[in-house]
């Protein structure tokens, strides 16, 4: 889960994390889409109806994409325990005025398992800097698929990973290498194809931030 285990130091981002979880306004940007206007903003304790809504309304094939499988309820819970403690930091999309209904969950994790990307950009003849690089993963809420939203969500995310004084982003996961969509898009926001895993069934992808 999410929240399991004592909290961690997080390679000393920790007391930012817990900076932004008590003043998370400069986290907060408002993005205008497809006509919509929406805020961005850090996940909050009282999202939790909301959260739980948004990952249960995934599709099938969204849940299997994104790194979580865990039935809603309890998935949203472990990360609203989480806000302000271990490696974690979620962004939340909703239009304006409609906290209640989000419509897109970013996840940014500010610490590097060894026997993960580590490992696996090491084999690749990338060395990653656990002090200077952050795990991503976006989640878009399907009715919003291809309006532009997943793009929006990059130059503020960017700006919040350099809050931490994070200058590389890798995929938390990596892609599955079926996903085209997402990884045509990937592409596009600049990402690299770093190597594939698990029998080529996954792509680590990773980006440079200015």
């Amino acid at each position: 889960m999410p929240g399991a285990g004592p909290p961690s130091d997080c390679g000393g981002v920790l007391p930012v994390l817990v900076a932004l979880a008590a003043d998370p306004g400069p986290l907060r940007h408002r993005l205008s889409v497809a006509g919509s206007s929406f805020a961005l903003r850090a996940l909050r304790a009282d999202d939790e109806p909301a959260l739980t809504s948004f990952l249960a309304g995934l599709s099938t094939t969204s849940r299997r994409f994104w790194h979580g499988d865990t039935e809603p309820a309890v998935e949203a819970a472990g990360l609203i325990e989480a806000i302000g403690r271990y490696d974690k930091l979620r962004l939340v999309a909703h239009r304006e005025g409609r906290p209640d209904r989000l419509d897109a969950l970013v996840d940014l994790s500010f610490s590097l398992p060894e026997d993960s990307e580590l490992a696996r950009y090491a084999g690749y003849g990338i060395p990653l800097d656990p002090e200077c690089t952050v795990r991503f993963g976006p989640c878009v809420a399907d009715a919003w698929h291809g309006s532009g939203l997943a793009a929006a969500l990059l130059p503020p995310t960017w700006s919040a990973a350099r809050l931490l004084d994070r200058d590389r982003v890798v995929l938390y996961g990596g892609v599955h290498a079926d996903n085209h969509r997402a990884r045509r898009f990937y592409y596009r926001a600049g990402f690299i194809e770093a190597g594939t895993f698990d029998n080529g069934t996954a792509v680590d992808m990773y980006r440079d931030l200015p």
